[in-house]
Formats: structure tokens, sequence, C-alpha cells
């Protein structure tokens, strides 16, 4: 059950609160000054939250690798990779302007 409680009134039943959110009867939002600023939960709710944080978070690292690509390619189009294609020789690439020999830009 979800209630609500002042800074203050915390202060003064604070041994009340912990023990109906420690056995899982309530959680508890604490306000200060009329905004909400705190939340008092079970260290089950807790456990659960950060676990789901950390997916969260490992799944937002494994997205920001994809996203991430410190060599863009030139141009805006359609990559279309070839497996079956041939690498490209050392006489088709221009090491010292990085890029194809062919390449006009």
């Amino acid at each position: 059950m979800l209630k609500t409680i002042t800074s203050s009134d915390l202060r003064v039943q604070v041994k009340q609160v912990l023990n109906e959110v420690g056995y899982g009867q309530s959680q508890y939002i604490v306000e200060k000054f009329g905004e909400p600023t705190a939340a008092i939960i079970c260290m089950a709710d807790f456990r659960l939250l950060q676990e789901v944080r950390q997916a969260q978070s490992a799944t937002g690292l494994a997205e920001s690798r994809v996203a991430y690509n410190p060599y863009p390619l030139r141009g805006i189009g359609r990559l279309d990779i070839d497996p079956s294609a041939s690498a490209l020789t050392p006489d088709e690439w221009d090491a010292e302007r990085g890029m194809l020999v062919n390449d006009p830009a």
C-alpha cells in the first residue's frame, strides 16, 4: 500500500514507517514542502529496481556502442556489402588521401 508522509512526520514516526516497509506492508513517498522528494521501499523492491537499472544500463551501453561510429561513412546513402566481393588491392586504395584511387572527392 502506497502512503504519503511529510519529512517532519517521518522524523516522529520513523520506527513505525520502517517496520511497515520492512515487513512489506507499505511503501512511502516522503514529501518536503509539499513536493515528493524520496521513496521508502522494502529491500526486495530496491533490489528489483537495481536489477532493472543495471539491465537498462547494459542495454543502453550496447546501443551506444552501435550508435557511436568513430569512422562514419562519407556521404549519405546506403552501403550494401557483398560478402562475395574481393577485398581492395593496395593499388585501388590511396592511403595518403584515405580514399579509393578513382574517387573524385
